[in-house]
Parts: structure tokens; sequence; C-alpha cells
């Protein structure tokens, strides 16, 4: 007798029922995590390729634990210091750079980040050291003096020694340098450099007085700034010097117009900064743009790095200052007038700080907005490069908080 709770079970043919039967999906998953996991090897390979080849010369032990440690700052630590401390002295130059500020007094350059312990610093023995930025890189070099060094955040990339007296610096976000000098024998001579402060050019005259240099953003052209008479009154020009040994053939006739400035815009226009507006010229020499100063007066400027420059104006009235930002264009970026007068201004990554009396303001010309505070005993103004505004406070630089003025 059969047992009931038993069931009889009948075998399935699958083989002659394929219908009725579900296909799995090869499982692709380990093909394809391996395959991205490849193509990010070699992403990181290819980055580190290039930066081995691109940044080779900033690569050593040294180096290297200092990138470190600025990305662990960056990454873990989180907590930014608000001043920078630096020598104290009237001569100390300092300029916003990489992630904080670079300052040159008595022979020695310091870069100060905004992490404590973190400063780097290096001895030039440079008499009256001014400070230029050159994309990520700085030059300090000895104004009246023979000394150029290129340094970065970390590190002397080059140094050399020129032969005659240094009268201007200019440098392009390339890390090249064009350096007027008071030659002997000649009246001055315009020399461009390389990264490597190796020489690859030079005009020496003894036709021409030229006092101020600008370096084109594409490497082929220099401008110098030249002055001369015409009827026995003072006569301005500048020569473009092609520095592939051409002949210079444009040359940009500037009266007895006082020039302030001298730099060339992203787009390797040349802007020139005089007591009477703004000109503009392209590379063949042609004026392109210009913004005259209808009413009043240039009383101090900052170049934006980006083509544009932000100007003070002194008013009809004594005791107002108009403040301007012009584009490449010269077209008007921002105007406002403030009471008193605009002793300080800096610009940068549209911010504009300036100063008037112990009253600090700071525009923001994109949303056209104004924050200001009461500080006194500021000796100038930095935009940082995370579009911060510091204060220099004779041995120290602050980071501003307007939040403290509304």
């Amino acid at each position: 007798m059969s047992d009931p709770s038993v069931h009889n079970v009948t075998a399935f043919d699958f083989a002659s029922s394929p219908s009725n039967v579900t296909k799995f999906r090869a499982d692709n998953r380990l093909p394809i995590i391996s395959a991205i996991r490849s193509v990010a090897l070699c992403g990181l390979l290819a980055v580190l390729v290039f930066c081995i080849f691109h940044y080779q010369e900033d690569l050593n032990v040294q180096n290297i634990r200092r990138m470190v440690s600025y990305i662990d700052k960056l990454t873990f630590s989180g907590s930014e210091i608000d001043t920078f401390d630096f020598d104290s002295g009237l001569s100390t130059s300092y300029e916003a750079f990489d992630i904080g500020i670079a300052t040159v007094s008595g022979g020695n350059f310091r870069f100060i980040p905004p992490f404590e312990g973190m400063d780097y610093s290096e001895q030039v023995k440079y008499a009256q050291p001014k400070l230029k930025v050159s994309g990520n890189s700085i030059y300090v070099y000895d104004l009246g003096g023979k000394g150029i060094s290129r340094m970065s955040s970390y590190s002397k990339l080059a140094e050399t020694t020129v032969e005659s007296k240094i009268l201007a610096l200019s440098a392009n976000d390339n890390g090249q340098c064009a350096v007027v000098t008071d030659e002997e024998g000649y009246r001055t001579a315009l020399t461009v450099f390389d990264k490597h402060l190796n020489e690859i050019y030079k005009w020496q005259t003894s036709d021409h007085f030229a006092f101020l240099p600008a370096l084109s953003p594409n490497g082929k052209t220099a401008a110098a700034l030249c002055i001369g008479q015409q009827g026995g009154d003072a006569n301005f020009y500048v020569r473009y010097q092609p520095l592939n040994g051409d002949d210079c053939t444009v040359v940009i006739q500037l009266g007895d117009r006082r020039v302030y400035a001298m730099e060339y815009a992203e787009n390797d226009r040349l802007l020139i900064l005089c007591d009477d507006g703004l000109l503009v010229y392209d590379d063949q020499g042609m004026p392109v743009a210009q913004y005259p100063f209808a009413a009043g007066s240039l009383n101090t400027f900052s170049y934006g790095n980006d083509g544009s420059f932000a100007l003070s104006l002194k008013g009809d009235r004594g005791d107002t200052s108009r403040l301007l930002v012009l584009n490449t264009l010269c077209e008007v970026v921002f105007d406002g007038t403030y009471e008193g007068d605009i002793r300080t201004i800096d610009y940068a990554a549209d911010t504009l700080a300036f100063l008037s009396g112990s009253q600090l303001y700071c525009v923001n010309t994109t949303e056209n907005t104004v924050t200001d505070t009461e500080l006194s005993g500021v000796r100038g103004l930095l935009i940082t490069g995370g579009g911060k505004v510091a204060a220099i406070l004779g041995d120290r630089a602050c980071i501003v908080d307007f939040t403290q003025g509304e």
C-alpha cells in the first residue's frame, strides 16, 4: 500500500521543452569593472607622466613633501588662518600669489599660505627687491641692481645675474620675462628670458631710451615704452620688438602723454594707461578702443590680470572720488562715486577693494553689490587667490570680515 504523503514526481524532459526555460544573461560585471579600472589606471598614468614632464623642475623630495602637506591641510585640516605675519618695514613688497601671499623684504623672500607652520622662505641678497607674478611662479628682481630669481610657492626655480642695472621687469603667464636694463655703451637694452632664465632675445639700442617693457602672452612680441624729444618736448612711443629677431615695424606714437602702466591682455592686445585715458591696440599697433578721462585726474589704479583695469579718479570737487572698472574693450564694468580720497585699491576675480579714509569697501562687480567696514592703519590691499580681501597692516596682512560692518 502506497504512502499518501509521498508524491510521485514525473521527471521533466528539459531537452524536449526548451521554450519553457528562462535563460539567464551572462554576468559581464567583472569584465566591465576591470575595463573601467584599466581606463582609470591609464588616466592616472597619463596624469602622472604629464606632471613629471610639465613640472619636472619642481619635483624633488622637499617639494613633494610640501605639496603633500598642502593637500593634507586643504583636505583634512580645514581650518585656515586669517592673519599672515611677515617682516615689517616700509620697503616690504607683497603680492597675492598661489593660495597665499608672497612678500620680500630685507633680502628674504617668503611665501605665506593660509596655514600655520607652512611658510617657505629663501634668501635673495637684493638691495631693492620687487615682485612680479608670472602664472604659477613669481619673479623676484633687484630694481636698480642685477639679480633676478624665479620662485614657486615652495622652491627657487631659477636665478641669474644680468650685466647692467635693472630698470623694469615684465612677465607673462608662460613664465617668460622681459627686462629693461641701463646699458654701458648703449642707452638701454631689452632682454627676454625663458622660464629657466636663459636669454632668448636681446635688443640693445643707443637710438632709443626704453624704460618700461610688456611681454605678449603668446611670447612673440615684447613692447618697449621709449622716450625721446620732439620740438623740445618729451615724446613717448611704443615699439613692438619681434622676438624672432625681425626688425621692428610697429611704432605707436603717444606724444606727450604720461604713461602709468602698460600691460598685455590675454588676447594679445596691448593696454596703455595714460594720464588722459586708457588706450587699447591690437598686435599690429592699430587702435581698438579707448576710454578718455573727460573729467577728473587719475589717482591710483590696479590691473586685474585679465585685461581689465580698476581706476580711481579724483572728482571735480576735491572731496569725492570716482571708481571705474574697464574691460579690454574699455567698456565700463563698474562705476561709482564715493566721498573722500581713494588712497589704495586692488582688483582681481570680479572683486574690487579700496580704502577711503578709514572706511574699507568691497565691491562684487558681477553682482554690483557693495559692503564696507571701518579699519585703520591700512597700508595696502590684496585680493587673495580665494577672492578674499587682505588688508596690509605693517608687519602682517589680515583677511577682512565685512560682516562686522553690517
